[in-house]
């Protein structure tokens, strides 16, 4: 189980002992209520999912930071948080390498900021119609380890919100500087499809088991 009073959570326990981890953040204007039958879609019994809530309040949903200008203020302002959390979950006995994000859209965003400022390897970093920002010296701040943590991206052709050739130069600077990165290109809209989901799991069971040279890296 997961104690945090940083976030509305809701967390899902493996249904087998597992001591991997799923964060989960949704999209802007969103909330963690859809996925919370996001294990069984993904059809993976050996991970434990917790589902965040972004703490702003948009619309019918809520927004992780803000449109520009506030987006850089609003992006560290969640990091921080984020990073406490994660110190929290090492205190309740949960390892960086066994710890996944997984963001959509504007989750995507901060998941990948997060990576990129935590100084340990985590377990894998998926983002699925996301984007990125990148800030000034952020190359300065990449660790060894940090360096080894392992991404995956899943993005549409038809996506109309964020274009792909967009997202698809965030994730190959992601690969200039040694990241392992694995980004495909997906017939679909701003949303998750069918096929995002076999995807993701193996994916994810290849990174546990090791086998990660297994699936077609960025060309």
């Amino acid at each position: 189980m997961i104690t945090t009073n940083l976030f509305k959570s809701y967390f899902i326990p493996a249904q087998r002992s597992s001591k991997r981890l799923m964060i989960v953040l949704h999209g802007k204007g969103d909330s963690l209520r859809p996925f919370k039958k996001f294990n069984q879609e993904l059809d993976m019994d050996n991970v434990n999912f917790l589902l965040l809530n972004a703490p702003k309040k948009f619309l019918d949903g809520y927004s992780w930071y803000g449109e520009p200008p506030y987006l850089k203020q609003g992006v560290i302002r969640i990091r921080e948080k984020l990073l406490q959390l994660l110190s929290e979950l090492e205190t309740q006995g949960w390892k960086s390498e066994d710890i996944f994000l997984l963001g959509f859209s504007q989750g995507c965003l901060v998941s990948a900021d997060l990576a990129l400022h935590w100084p340990k390897k985590l377990g894998g970093v998926i983002g699925v119609s996301g984007y990125f920002e990148f800030f000034p010296y952020w190359k300065t701040r990449l660790t060894s380890k940090v360096r080894k943590t392992p991404w995956l991206f899943t993005h549409g052709h038809k996506d109309d919100v964020l274009p792909l050739a967009k997202t698809k130069e965030g994730a190959l600077k992601l690969k200039s500087v040694g990241f392992p990165v694995n980004f495909v290109e997906l017939d679909k809209e701003h949303n998750f499809i069918d096929e995002d989901y076999p995807l993701i799991k193996n994916w994810v069971k290849n990174q546990i088991t090791g086998n990660s040279n297994s699936f077609t890296r960025m060309n």
